[in-house]
């Protein structure tokens, strides 16, 4: 009998701990990004501004959280965050810049449809945070996030050891 290879629209999805912080005023943005990261057994939380992110983040043993999309009770571990440059009051370079500050180990991609040469405005990116132009692939959110997410999950176990 021949193996069919699971791909992963055909496996069922693993639930992962923590939340991306979707920042991004446009909602169909912030609903395709969601619906991507959940693919990926992730959770969610969009904010149409900078200000209601960090309104709704506190820390917890040390971890920012987010109050859990299941249970607002219950607060989940912000493990990254997506960024949009242009966003009404903070832009994303600055609230990048806050929570660089606050959370040096945050994972944290900026996202943006203006080129290069547009961006003067907004300042610079803070290092090591990857600005993807839209549209964009992917799979390079994924390669800009997950090697430090899956990096800093190792590094909790390890500590907890």
């Amino acid at each position: 009998m021949k193996e069919i290879p699971r791909t992963p629209s055909t496996q069922a999805p693993v639930a992962l701990p923590g939340v991306v912080a979707l920042v991004d005023d446009d909602l169909q943005i912030g609903q395709a990004l969601s619906t991507w990261f959940k693919l990926g057994g992730l959770q969610t939380a969009h904010h149409s501004s900078s200000e209601s992110l960090l309104q709704a983040i506190t820390q917890t043993n040390g971890h920012p959280t987010l109050p859990s999309s299941t249970d607002p009770s219950q607060r989940t571990e912000l493990v990254a965050a997506v960024l949009d440059l242009n966003l009404p009051g903070m832009s994303g370079f600055a609230l990048a810049t806050t929570l660089r500050e606050r959370f040096p180990r945050l994972p944290m991609v900026i996202i943006t449809a203006l080129r290069e040469d547009e961006r003067a405005p907004y300042g610079a990116a803070p290092s090591s945070i990857t600005c993807l132009q839209k549209p964009f692939d992917l799979d390079a959110l994924d390669e800009a996030l997950f090697p430090m997410m899956h990096a800093n999950m190792v590094d909790d176990l390890t500590n907890r050891s």
